[in-house]
């Protein structure tokens, strides 16, 4: 193919020769070097199928930014560039996302009882502003022995929470949060926690996120029993037990007055840990120490901890983990509760 393009070059340059004989020579070595310019990309157009990749542009090398650079982002806020960068776009913050969560569990045989949980989460994010509100329930039925019908409640309880963030800064916010509650078992009618603070945001990925609070707790408690009773041991006057004609000590039932409402100031402390191990799978934690302002012995701890596995883009399962310990509680009222659950998980974006 070559060859037959030089054929063609030489017949092309003598007929032309022939008509420009007149014209000077500067004229003919222009028209000539034009005519072969065009040959020649003619040629490699028809003979080239491989192309040699071309030199890499200079000044790549080194061109990514370090590390330290200083740029960082919270997830749904945005970028911001270290000092003699050049600032990229900043990415939309606006958000509004609901999660609905449910599970259960029923027994039967020699174990009859049946027990269940809901989560109702709503998140709306505006640029630096963030408003989220939470809503749990728990509710547990048991039989009596040898009986089928479910009566006897041994779970009732129900919470929610609100909270309202400004993030002044891209790794501080400063929050405020109501909290309700209301269990049977804890003999809370009512319980109401008000809870002012700052977050501090040390790990900003959206993969793995580390944050810290801290703030001042107002506590105001509506109990639901306003006496207590105890046995108390009748003694004669010379300070022996009375004993009954059977020889047992005799008791009494003393009725002590208990506060029906009860206020309380505490410091709060929490950390927060969320780690997306996978697309498919993701850990959170959260640890809160209450120590009371009016009695230093006073202090209540709260851990949350959550497993997740997406197996949709929307659903996914998840086990958890609260431990709620509080060493001052009601008389007669456990210190130490845990609740375990498996919930089935639907996010709408």
């Amino acid at each position: 193919m070559g060859a037959m393009i030089n054929d063609v070059r030489k017949l092309d340059f003598v007929a032309i020769h022939r008509h420009l004989k007149p014209l000077p020579v500067r004229s003919l070595i222009l028209v000539a070097t034009l005519f072969g310019d065009f040959n020649n990309n003619l040629a490699n157009a028809t003979t080239t199928t491989i192309q040699e990749p071309a030199p890499p542009p200079l000044g790549t090398v080194g061109g990514q930014a370090p590390a330290t650079s200083g740029s960082t982002e919270i997830e749904g806020q945005g970028t911001f560039a270290s000092a003699g960068e050049k600032p990229k776009e900043e990415e939309s913050t606006d958000a509004s996302e609901l999660t609905l969560s449910a599970g259960g569990m029923l027994s039967t045989g020699n174990a009859r009882n049946a027990s269940m949980t809901g989560m109702v989460d709503y998140r709306f994010r505006r640029k630096i502003y963030q408003l989220q509100a939470v809503a749990v329930g728990n509710y547990g039925l048991t039989s009596e022995e040898n009986k089928s019908n479910f009566k006897e409640e041994t779970v009732k309880n129900i919470q929610g929470r609100i909270r309202y963030d400004i993030f002044f800064h891209p790794r501080w916010s400063a929050f405020a949060m109501l909290t309700t509650r209301h269990d049977t078992f804890q003999e809370l009618d009512f319980r109401l926690n008000v809870d002012p603070g700052v977050a501090f945001f040390a790990l900003t990925k959206a993969n793995h996120r580390l944050w810290f609070e801290a703030g001042y707790d107002f506590q105001y408690d509506v109990r639901s029993r306003t006496a207590l009773y105890d046995d108390v041991l009748l003694e004669d006057s010379l300070g022996q037990p009375i004993l009954d004609e059977m020889g047992n000590e005799v008791t009494t039932e003393v009725r002590n007055a208990v506060d029906k409402r009860q206020n309380n100031h505490a410091a709060r402390l929490f950390g927060g840990y969320v780690n997306k191990l996978s697309e498919n799978l993701s850990f959170n934690t959260g640890l809160e120490y209450l120590q009371s302002l009016q009695k230093s012995k006073i202090f209540r701890l709260n851990w949350e901890n959550a497993l997740t596995v997406q197996f949709r883009k929307n659903l996914s399962v998840a086990a958890t983990f609260i431990l709620r310990y509080e060493n001052n509680p009601l008389p007669d009222v456990e210190k130490l509760d845990t609740q375990t659950a498996l919930n089935l998980v639907y996010k709408l974006p």
